[in-house]
């Protein structure tokens, strides 16, 4: 799982119909301390998060398959949950 800032909204006029009715969004990943890490993706939105949230991402090989219940399913990133606050302890 990886932590995310949502960017934006992706609008779609055709697409795999694994993605009909679901909101995609563009994601920046971050690292533990907020800063960019790597460069940003495309999520499928599972929490109804917005522009600026920062969420959680998960990317495990058939989870969108579980999470939609549908058989083909090739999405790669989705929005599992609005972060509120991290606590870092060292």
């Amino acid at each position: 799982m990886k932590i995310a800032r949502v960017l934006g909204s992706v609008t779609s006029t055709l697409k795999h119909p694994s993605y009909e009715g679901k909101k995609l969004l563009v994601v920046q990943p971050l690292k533990v301390d907020g800063a960019p890490a790597g460069r940003p993706t495309i999520a499928v939105d599972y929490v109804s998060a917005g522009e600026g949230d920062i969420v959680l991402l998960g990317a495990a090989p058939g989870l969108a398959k579980t999470v939609f219940h549908i058989d083909l399913a090739p999405i790669q990133h989705l929005c599992m949950g609005v972060v509120e606050q991290v606590d870092l302890e060292r």
